[in-house]
């Protein structure tokens, strides 16, 4: 099975939490850490192993990221597509393209962006919360399934 999954980064700080002054800075809480780490976890137990985590670019998508290949082994690539101001179905359309050469991938991105995607792929509603992922299958790339969800 061509399998697609679509995460929502973990909780993160506020600015003034962080003390950083951009939110493209804003880094995962410890609550989130956590969370990632537990997202990890979900993801193993599932027996999903994506080769590649594309990820948007902020640092807490980034993070996010890491800490889940830090449990399942994968090649990380930041992508300003997933970074959440570009239009959702341009979204769908580069994580698509990616489709084509892979067999299990796994993007990280922002809300309310990836519930849209998520939506325009399936037709299919979900509320994620952070650290929650949508696992899609992509046999067929004109009808993706949601076949799995996690908070």
């Amino acid at each position: 099975m061509k399998t697609l999954i679509l995460i929502r980064h973990a909780n993160a700080l506020s600015c003034l939490e962080a003390r950083v002054q951009k939110d493209f800075d804003r880094p995962l809480s410890p609550q989130g850490e956590q969370k990632a780490a537990l997202t990890a976890q979900k993801l193993l137990r599932l027996d999903l192993n994506p080769g590649l985590v594309l990820h948007s670019p902020l640092k807490r998508a980034a993070q996010t990221a890491q800490i889940i290949t830090q449990t399942v082994p994968a090649a990380l690539e930041a992508c300003t597509e997933l970074n959440g101001l570009h239009d959702d179905r341009d979204v769908c359309e580069f994580l698509a393209g990616r489709m084509q050469e892979a067999t299990c991938l796994a993007a990280v991105g922002h809300n309310p962006n990836i519930a849209f995607v998520l939506h325009l792929f399936t037709k299919q509603t979900r509320h994620f919360a952070p650290g929650s992922f949508a696992v899609l299958n992509f046999d067929d790339p004109h009808h993706p399934q949601l076949v799995q969800f996690e908070e």
